[in-house]
C-alpha cells in the first residue's frame, strides 16, 4: 500500500501540470475578429426632397461618457420626482416616498448610488475610482406656468462639469 504522502504529492502535482497546461492554452489562444461587412456607399439623396440623416452626436471622452451615462441613469428617478410633484404639490425627501427603493439599487460600474434629496433633488454619487466624493445634483424649479426645470451641478468631478448640460 502507497504511503498517503507519496498520493498527496501525486495529487499537488497533478494540479500544477493541468493549471500550467491551462495557463499555456489561454495565453497562446486566438480568437478571431468577426469579419464586418463591407461599408455600404452612402445613399445618393434623390432629387425627390429625400430627407437627409441626422448627424450623429460628437463622441464624448471616456470620463465624460461615464458622467452623461450617471445622468441619463437618473432620468426615470426625475421622471418620478416630478410626477409626485405634479400630483401632491410637494417635493419627495427621498426614494421611499417614490417607492423606487434603495439608492444602491442604481448603482453601475460607475455610479455608486442615486437618491432623492429634500426640496426634490436627484443625487448621483460616483464611486471613487471615477470621482472620489464627486456628485452630480439634478435640482427642479418650478416655472410660473407650472413646468418643471431641470438643473445639472456636479461637485468634484471635473467630467460632468465639460458637459454643455452640466455647470
Amino acid at each position: 500500500m502507497k504511503s498517503p504522502a507519496y498520493v498527496f504529492v501525486a495529487l499537488v502535482l497533478a494540479i500544477l501540470f493541468s493549471l500550467v497546461a491551462y495557463r499555456v492554452s489561454v495565453h497562446y489562444a486566438r480568437f478571431d475578429a468577426p469579419v464586418a461587412a463591407p461599408a455600404a456607399p452612402p445613399p445618393a439623396q434623390a432629387e425627390s426632397g429625400a430627407i437627409p440623416a441626422a448627424p450623429q452626436a460628437p463622441v464624448l471622452p471616456p470620463g465624460q461618457q461615464q458622467a452623461a451615462d450617471a445622468i441619463a441613469r437618473a432620468r426615470d428617478i426625475q421622471a418620478a420626482v416630478q410626477a409626485y410633484f405634479e400630483s401632491h404639490e410637494g417635493w419627495p425627501r427621498n426614494l421611499a416616498e417614490l417607492s423606487l427603493g434603495y439608492p444602491d439599487r442604481y448603482a453601475d460600474h460607475a455610479v455608486a448610488s442615486i437618491s432623492v434629496q429634500p426640496n426634490g433633488v436627484v443625487a448621483i454619487a460616483m464611486k471613487p475610482h471615477v470621482a472620489r466624493g464627486g456628485v452630480i445634483r439634478l435640482t427642479p424649479s418650478v416655472r410660473p406656468d407650472g413646468r418643471v426645470d431641470w438643473e445639472c451641478r456636479a461637485t468634484n468631478y471635473p467630467d460632468a462639469t465639460r458637459l454643455p448640460t452640466c455647470r
